[in-house]
């Protein structure tokens, strides 16, 4: 699968507003790619992000870094003994202390100074090169989709370590090289005051070897289960065609139970509704030589809606 085919995937299952940005740190001896440009001006690391989701192919060596932390960070530049010893952060009333500050630098993921010579940038779908890690700008319910689909790919939970400091650089970059796992970033201070990033945006980076299965499990979730949680298939109550039901008993008790209503002309009696029901409240039975869904254990019902939003017909509803 190749990096426009990957593009594809990811915009069209998760409805993308901003291109897939890939990322190289270019290794000393390495030579530059073709089809890069470096901006006319220095720009953060999280300006040059902005720029190539928008469609820039950029090339940043170390001059054309306008954020000494970020240079610093990603082990393109020495980094000045103000900003190592953390006395900008108490300027910049962001921390309370040097002890705390100097624990936050501390613990930060970096690459010592020399480790690389320029930052890459590309959409992914133009990226000639193989890229270290892609940058998504997503909101939560985008981002909830790829933690879903790398459990689909192997079964496990994310675990994802990130900051309000220093984050484009050291959380979507750094730690997902280091880890060979995903990260997730909502952005630092510099980010929110520098870039475009808008309040509902967040940053997601797949290292490159994670991408391929990523992709191929979008796929799968794109054919069900994106789409029904994107039309909201459980939102109660669901009314549709069979119109309303209520009990007119008068009996407190009795008016608290469930009441499940299958319209008999409507079901088709393909078993969707059985199949998913998580408590086998429902059957099949044959009524009229063809099969009809009946409730046979109402009580065990607990309003989860799944049969109402499986069912292709909405020939099921739910009073309570």
């Amino acid at each position: 699968m190749n990096y426009q085919e990957m593009t594809k995937i990811l915009q069209d299952t998760l409805s993308l507003r901003w291109e897939p940005v890939a990322v190289r740190l270019l290794r000393p001896g390495e030579e530059r790619p073709a089809g890069l440009t470096e901006p006319p001006l220095p720009l953060r690391h999280c300006q040059s992000i902005s720029l190539a989701r928008r469609g820039h192919c950029l090339f940043l060596p170390p001059r054309s870094h306008a954020c000494p932390d970020g240079a610093g960070i990603l082990g393109l530049t020495p980094m000045s003994e103000k900003l190592r010893s953390g006395e900008l952060y108490l300027l910049f009333k962001k921390l309370p202390n040097l002890e705390i500050a100097r624990k936050m630098i501390s613990t930060r993921p970096e690459f010592p100074p020399g480790s690389f010579e320029a930052t890459m940038l590309a959409p992914l779908g133009e990226a000639l090169w193989e890229p270290d890690v892609v940058i998504l700008t997503l909101w939560p319910e985008q981002a909830m989709w790829l933690c879903c689909a790398q459990t689909y790919a192997c079964g496990e939970r994310q675990v994802f370590k990130t900051s309000g400091f220093n984050s484009t650089c050291a959380d979507l970059v750094i730690q997902p090289m280091k880890t060979g796992e995903m990260n997730i970033s909502f952005g630092c201070y510099g980010v929110r005051a520098s870039s475009e990033i808008n309040d509902f945006e967040l940053y997601f980076s797949i290292p490159i070897s994670l991408l391929e299965p990523v992709c191929r499990s979008l796929v799968k979730l794109s054919q069900k289960s994106i789409p029904e949680e994107r039309r909201k298939v459980y939102l109660p109550p669901v009314l549709d065609k069979v119109g309303s039901k209520r009990s007119e008993t008068k009996d407190s008790r009795e008016s608290k139970t469930v009441q499940i209503y299958i319209d008999e002309e409507l079901c088709l009696g393909d078993g969707l509704c059985v199949a998913f029901c998580p408590s086998s409240v429902l059957e099949l039975r044959e009524e009229g030589g063809r099969q009809v869904a009946r409730a046979i254990q109402p009580q065990l019902c607990s309003l989860c809606y799944t049969c109402v939003g499986q069912c292709p017909e909405k020939a099921i509803q739910i009073s309570y």
